[in-house]
């Protein structure tokens, strides 16, 4: 599993209504862990795909066209990690 990072800088409301637009246009049953964090200059997600190469891919494709046809700006250099473990509700994942 691959996370990518992405802040998206702006007015974390604002942000945040664009955002779940966004989330009721995608798909969020093919997610795999994905997580929208407001911080005091935006948001901030962390999304999850099975390989650094479909993680890539997705930031520069659908995920970009996406947030194109709901106004969001640019995020900032978006950073891709592999994941060693994720946990959620007290589960391991991935």
């Amino acid at each position: 599993m691959h996370a990518s990072i992405l802040k998206f800088s702006g007015d974390p409301d604002d942000l945040l209504r664009r955002y779940d637009a966004m989330l009721a246009e995608a798909s969020p049953t093919a997610m795999r862990l994905h997580l929208c964090m407001r911080v005091p200059d935006g948001i901030l997600l962390v999304d999850t795909c099975p390989t650094r190469e479909a993680a890539e891919a997705f930031v520069t494709g659908p995920f970009r066209d996406l947030c194109a046809r709901h106004g969001m700006p640019e995020p900032e250099q978006p950073e891709q990690f592999p994941v060693h473990v994720a946990v959620v509700e007290g589960q391991p994942v991935g």
